[in-house]
């Protein structure tokens, strides 16, 4: 340690530089204190990290329901530019469906069994809901324009490192979107 002095004598200012050793006592603070400051500095760190990715996984499973939303949502069929009565719809391409949801959550492990595609004739002037099918199939009903399409997707969240008394819980996010019947 260096240790400055300022003195006056005989009207003058005179610095002078002194080097002081350490004391036997403070050979080991350093260290003590690392070890003191780093278990409390990577708890905070590892919790920022767990923040951000449940913040990623929320990002993830929201984007991949409004998309798989906006995919079954649209006029057409996805096989043929000319659509028969007999094609099917986009909303009736439930491997189309779930592949649009889980090609836009990257890095989440999304699955088929992860997303439920069903309908609903949305909300009548009492708020009652109405529902046309509960699955997703060839044979689903034709849409009417103003049918909706509802995507729910539910994705398991694991903790990075499991923490006593915090579970691991489901981020689920569920889009509703309007079907607006063909386009002509």
């Amino acid at each position: 340690m260096l240790l400055i002095r300022f003195l006056f004598r005989n009207g003058l200012l005179m610095i002078t530089k002194n080097t002081i050793t350490s004391s036997r006592h403070e050979k080991g603070q350093g260290t003590l204190e690392l070890a003191l400051v780093l278990p409390i500095f990577l708890t905070l760190l590892l919790g920022v990290f767990e923040i951000a990715f449940i913040f990623f996984y929320n990002v993830s499973v929201a984007n991949a329901s409004r998309e798989a939303a906006r995919y079954a949502a649209s006029s057409g069929c996805p096989a043929s530019t000319v659509c028969a009565d007999a094609d099917v719809q986009y909303y009736q391409d439930c491997a189309g469906i779930k592949n649009r949801a889980i090609s836009k959550a990257p890095g989440i492990g999304l699955v088929e069994a992860n997303i439920a595609i069903s309908y609903d004739h949305g909300p009548n002037n009492s708020g009652v809901i109405s529902p046309i099918a509960d699955v997703c199939s060839t044979t689903t009903p034709n849409l009417a324009t103003g049918d909706r399409v509802k995507i729910t997707v539910t994705k398991q969240f694991t903790l990075i490192v499991p923490i006593p008394g915090l579970k691991n819980f489901p981020i689920v996010s569920t889009t509703y979107r309007t079907y607006l019947g063909k386009v002509q």
